[in-house]
């Protein structure tokens, strides 16, 4: 079930999220950007292995951090990737529909059997994120949307998907072996490698390492801060209930994101944005009420 706690941390995690998303889709190359992040987070917070040594972390432990970091990774990749090649209008809601991966994930990988409102709520929330992105409320403007997506782009989007429900899955598994601090550090730490090896096969993206750096390095701090302040919540409410109904819930990012837009870009609410917002909120209900 979701108890206060847990959803006090995924609201406050969804107020944090859009706001280093901003930041990341500001910037000119976002594999740089993203690689910075991972880097500066490394050194800021290496005062983490003083109070959680390596040598506390079995070895299932390290298999949990090791494919959850792969997992990050090919999530990153596949993100950057989609964004690249397609509008975040067109991909953004394909992008964050993981909860349907993650419901039959949850079962199977982590017996969390959710009750039949949940998994309604779950529903609706990923239809109000599907809603909230559209030009109008109807299904030809829908139906328009998928078919303007390359296929390409559309495997993209989906695969970004699913590496977020795989890594939501395996951290779920990992901080209830680790203390979350000390598992997000090494993930977080590992697949910042990983992204570092990708960035060196990428020529021209590389040449321009140290002109990006020097241009976005406070940009990239605060991205760091916020990336970590967001996703530690996430991992300490992993511990309280079922991942499908914390990833769900997290959806309310989109509302803060679209609340944002308004606030900072003074973009147009819209009646469609209004629609999508109210369905989201309608899910979130559902989720924790009966869930």
């Amino acid at each position: 079930m979701i108890t206060k706690v847990s959803f006090i941390l995924v609201i406050l995690s969804g107020i944090i999220h859009p706001l280093w998303n901003m930041l990341l889709k500001r910037s000119d190359d976002k594999v740089i950007f993203y690689v910075n992040i991972h880097l500066i987070f490394t050194v800021l917070f290496s005062f983490v292995l003083i109070f959680y040594p390596l040598h506390t972390v079995d070895p299932w432990g390290w298999f949990f951090i090791v494919v959850s970091a792969f997992a990050h990774f090919f999530y990153q990749v596949f993100l950057c990737r989609t964004y690249e090649l397609a509008d975040m209008s067109l991909t953004y809601p394909i992008v964050r529909s993981s909860p349907i991966f993650l419901l039959l994930m949850g079962l199977v990988f982590l017996r969390e059997i959710p009750s039949w409102a949940a998994v309604a709520g779950v529903l609706v929330v990923v239809l109000g994120v599907l809603i909230i992105h559209q030009k109008d409320l109807t299904l030809s403007s829908f139906h328009k949307m998928i078919r303007s997506i390359d296929r390409r782009v559309m495997a993209l989007a989906v695969l970004t998907a699913f590496a977020s429900a795989c890594y939501a899955v395996v951290d779920k598994k990992g901080v209830l072996m680790l203390q979350p601090f000390l598992f997000f550090y090494l993930m977080f730490a590992l697949s910042g490698f990983l992204f570092l090896i990708y960035l060196l096969f990428l020529k021209e993206r590389r040449n321009r390492y140290f002109e990006l750096l020097a241009r976005d390095k406070y940009w990239i701090v605060l991205a760091a801060l916020l990336e970590f302040s967001s996703y530690i919540l996430i991992l300490y409410a992993f511990r309280i209930s079922k991942v499908a109904y914390i990833v769900s819930l997290r959806q309310i990012s989109v509302v803060f994101g679209v609340l944002y837009g308004i606030w900072f870009l003074h973009e147009s609410y819209g009646r469609v944005r209004f629609v999508g917002s109210s369905i989201i909120f309608c899910g979130v209900f559902l989720i924790t009420a009966f869930g």
